[in-house]
């Protein structure tokens, strides 16, 4: 039960910290970019897990898509939107998992 829980650890913590950019009710005008705290705590995570794909999958997106939104290739409402979109792909896919091999029966 509790290696579960370990496991699931860097996305809780992801989750967590990028929550209030997709905050339901408020206005999306801040740019997490720029944000020194947010990058640090993904750069931290990767650094812990270097092998979590969902971490290099987000902090990759992260960094493409801060790149895109300084350059002006695309607004910041894109931006925050392609994230929630790639950030919710991963926590599907990190469900599924997770619930696969819940259900799986040992012989």
């Amino acid at each position: 039960m509790y290696d579960k829980i370990i496991n699931a650890l860097p996305m809780v913590l992801l989750c967590v910290s990028t929550m209030s950019v997709t905050a339901y009710g408020k206005e999306r005008t801040e740019s997490y970019c720029d944000n020194q705290a947010e990058k640090k705590e993904f750069e931290d995570l990767l650094s812990k897990y270097p092998k979590d794909i969902g971490i290099i999958r987000l902090f990759a997106l992260r960094q493409g898509l801060c790149e895109m939104i300084d350059k002006q290739q695309i607004s910041l409402a894109t931006g925050m939107d392609l994230w929630t979109i790639e950030r919710q792909k991963i926590l599907t896919e990190r469900t599924k998992a997770e619930l696969n091999r819940m259900t799986k029966k040992k012989p």
